[in-house]
């Protein structure tokens, strides 16, 4: 607070930093855009002639020094936010590296393989709904009207994307239905991190999450003979490499962070223009087109998500308590 020198009555100094919620916003915001280009520079690796579990195996590699780091670094603060083998949290949190970051992109990337990275994103885009749903379940409370209709409406443009060619293609339909998987993982995760990180530091949590994630995912794709870094060229390793930084790394420290401080369906939601960026580069660096039918369902999914984000309760953007 500050006073005018004219008039002498107070008035409210200007704020040097984002507000907790804005910075919410900005670290989801931020880290929707880094997972928006993640198919892109996959379905650029696959065409380098790697295959799904080599890429993903190389992704999560090309960044574990950055999740062991943050073990260490992370893991100097209280006992409170660190907890150790004997607690509870520990294992809580090992089991949701399995099933949101190993389980779900195993899926997702051999998803994106049988179908294009604009509709990946749109079939992966639905997991705010399971969110919503899944965060109901879990604190026994009631589902808004508003919500079901919006998330209904959502699922409708799936029906229609995939009642297009996608109907008569059987690599097609196994393809959606895996990404399909991959998001109900990761709504699973992101309302299990949302109850652990109020006693769990976050930037540890991610820490932890993604070393758990990246041994299981590597120690599959040896185990099942489907590991070829060698066939990985120049081209492809820079990708990964992209992939990596701006696509793995920086956007799941910044969604835990945001989740932290705008709570797990706010942050799931605000992810909604995700499937945008996509389709605007699978369009640019992939060539990808859609047709009048596939336009039309992408529209309901984008406003289904939509309406449940900007038309939910007063306070909608608050943290959860």
């Amino acid at each position: 607070m500050s006073f005018s020198q004219e008039s002498g009555n107070p008035r409210q100094t200007t704020r040097l930093f984002p507000s907790r919620i804005s910075l919410g916003i900005i670290l989801v915001l931020l880290s929707a855009t880094g997972f928006a280009a993640k198919g892109i520079l996959a379905k650029m690796a696959y065409g380098e002639g790697l295959n799904p579990s080599t890429v993903l195996s190389m992704r999560m590699l090309s960044v574990l020094p950055v999740y062991l780091s943050g073990l260490v670094w992370f893991g100097r603060r209280g006992p409170g936010l660190r907890p150790d083998l004997r607690h509870p949290d520990f294992w809580k949190v090992v089991l949701l590296g399995l099933l949101g970051f190993d389980l779900s992109a195993v899926l997702d990337f051999d998803g994106l393989l049988r179908i294009g990275a604009g509709l990946e994103r749109l079939v992966l885009f639905l997991y705010p709904t399971f969110v919503i749903f899944l965060s109901a379940l879990m604190k026994r409370r009631g589902i808004g009207l508003r919500e079901i209709l919006s998330s209904l409406l959502a699922y409708g443009g799936l029906l229609v994307i995939t009642g297009g060619h996608v109907a008569s293609d059987a690599g097609e339909r196994a393809g959606v239905l895996l990404v399909l998987g991959s998001g109900i993982f990761y709504a699973v995760y992101l309302v299990g991190v949302e109850r652990v990180v109020r006693r769990v530091d976050p930037l540890y949590l991610t820490s932890l999450v993604m070393v758990v994630a990246t041994s299981a995912i590597v120690f599959q794709a040896i185990f099942s003979g489907t590991f070829h870094p060698g066939q990985a060229n120049g081209r492809a390793l820079f990708l990964i490499g992209i992939m990596g930084i701006f696509s793995t790394a920086l956007p799941t420290f910044f969604m835990t962070a945001g989740i932290s401080l705008i709570g797990a369906s706010r942050a799931a939601l605000l992810s909604f223009f995700g499937p945008v960026v996509t389709l605007v580069m699978a369009a640019i660096f992939l060539g990808e087109r859609m047709d009048v039918r596939e336009g039309a369902g992408a529209f309901l999914i984008i406003l289904g998500v939509g309406m449940v984000a900007f038309g939910g309760e007063k306070g909608q953007l608050r943290k959860s308590e």
